[in-house]
């Protein structure tokens, strides 16, 4: 399959003019909006006429799928994956992530909306341990990791967040792509929390967090459960209707994994285990999402409009299936052999 140059459509319609852009926002003072920096993502990648590969199985087997907000989002017919496409670059979100407006969280709200994150941490990984948090953003939970005991470090692309982790927290970090940055230590654990599905090129994320881990080190990854009843009820019977679906928000969210998807890649990526199990969601999302989505459907019909929120009440059969709206993932890299054990 061919996939076009995804600088064409940009303003000024070539690859020189589209770096400009970039590098234009780069340069400017005044912060941007979520919607006015979503704008100039989604003006620089018009639809194109194919599809890529899916980067969860790898399989040949993908098709357009749906839209959301002028993006196309493509399939994987065989591990149920789904992604932008085309996809924006990391200079793309670079813009995107370093040019909008941020207000800070309070403590209490800190505390509140990282208490599952933190909880996972200390189900697999015992105190005293090294970390890595990918997408660590403003530093919160790491600096809440820290606080348990842990050895942390973060990464993330957006700079002026990574300002605000080492000036507010003092934490160590590393400002880049991961599979771009050079680590001088390797980690006991590794935690992509909430993060994976903003970014463009998750199998070499987590191919790189495995190179980043000692053996038998641990990959914990939280994400949107592509496959889980709210998002299933919502894509399958709403979505049509709507055009739309609240688990559906780029250029925030560019991928979004089911289990069987998500396990395809981490074994691709060279896991040796992968489980799964159900983590909530905290309380301020859950409450706001399903209302954002229909402030986006003005024209949606009014018996979708009273029965979408209602999706809600499905949360607790949900857990009780095992098919709730998040999903907590942990990998685990190989073990070294032990001597004497190796083959011919």
């Amino acid at each position: 399959m061919t996939v076009d140059d995804p600088t064409a459509g940009a303003p000024g319609g070539d690859k020189a003019s589209a770096d400009a852009l970039y590098l234009g926002l780069r340069d400017g003072e005044a912060p941007l909006t979520r919607e006015q920096a979503s704008a100039l993502v989604r003006a620089a990648h018009p639809a194109h006429s194919d599809v890529r590969a899916c980067e969860a199985c790898g399989s040949a087997s993908t098709r357009p799928a749906t839209w959301r907000r002028g993006f196309r989002i493509a399939e994987c017919l065989a591990c149920g994956f789904l992604w932008v496409d085309p996809m924006p670059t990391a200079q793309d979100m670079w813009a995107y992530y370093n040019k909008r407006t941020w207000k800070p969280y309070s403590p209490e709200v800190i505390r509140s909306k990282y208490a599952p994150s933190v909880a996972a941490v200390l189900a697999n990984v015992p105190p005293g341990q090294s970390v890595l948090d990918v997408g660590c953003d403003h530093g919160h939970f790491a600096a809440l990791l820290r606080d348990r005991g842990y050895d942390v470090a973060g990464s993330d692309i957006d700079g002026l967040a990574l300002t605000y982790a080492t000036e507010h927290y003092g934490l160590t970090v590393y400002q880049g792509d991961l599979p771009d940055i050079d680590f001088d230590r390797r980690f006991d654990a590794v935690t992509i929390l909430s993060s994976l599905e903003h970014m463009v090129n998750p199998f070499h994320v987590v191919r790189a967090a495995a190179r980043a881990l000692r053996p038998g080190g641990v990959l914990l990854i939280s994400t949107p459960r592509a496959d889980g009843l709210v998002h299933t009820v919502s894509r399958r019977v709403f979505a049509p209707v709507l055009h739309a679906w609240e688990f559906l928000a780029p250029p925030s969210h560019l991928t979004y994994f089911g289990r069987g998807s998500l396990r395809a890649m981490l074994r691709r990526a060279g896991f040796a285990t992968v489980t799964f199990s159900h983590q909530e969601r905290d309380a301020a999302y859950r409450a706001r999402e399903l209302s954002e989505t229909l402030t986006e459907c003005p024209d949606a019909p009014g018996w979708a409009k009273a029965t979408y929120p209602l999706l809600r009440h499905l949360r607790t059969p949900a857990r009780l299936l095992d098919l709730g709206d998040m999903m907590l993932c942990v990998g685990r890299t190989p073990m070294p052999s032990a001597p004497g054990t190796e083959g011919p």
